[in-house]
């Protein structure tokens, strides 16, 4: 039976230059880091030998971002398009997304395009952004109005 959600997980290319994306820019506090060879990593994922550095973030809130980099086997150049079947993103809550645009698009947070407005009624219910880290992983940004 499931309980609740646990953590998202990305695959990334170099976890130092993604940690320092997560917590420099975004905000995100660093709780962990680990290793992973063996046992637990070659079952869990199929892959004899696997060797991974992983670090775990979060905002508090209960979610956390685990970002992981494969040493072994080694990852292949991914850029999924957002349409394309298996791609995933991860949403945050904002508020004031427009500020939120400006600053983060001067930080290296690399946009789509400026917020996009949902309306119903004739009055916006909300607000997005669709960006991508620096490893090509999805992010959205909501503001519910």
């Amino acid at each position: 039976m499931l309980k609740s959600f646990f953590h998202t997980g990305f695959v990334v290319r170099d976890l130092e230059t993604s940690v320092a994306f997560y917590r420099d820019v975004m905000g995100l506090e660093l709780k962990a880091r680990a290793e992973r060879t063996g046992e637990f990593p070659e079952k869990l994922l199929g892959y004899q030998g696997a060797h991974l550095k992983v670090a775990f973030l979060n905002m508090g809130d209960g979610h956390w971002l685990e970002l992981i980099q494969y040493i072994y086997p080694p990852s292949a150049a991914g850029h999924m398009e957002r349409k394309d079947l298996g791609a995933s993103h991860l949403a945050f809550h904002v508020e004031n997304i427009e500020g939120f645009y400006e600053e983060k698009r001067t930080r290296g947070l690399h946009f789509i395009s400026s917020p996009a407005y949902l309306y119903d009624g004739g009055r916006i219910v909300r607000k997005a952004l669709y960006a991508q880290d620096p490893d090509g992983n999805w992010l959205e940004f909501v503001e519910l109005l």
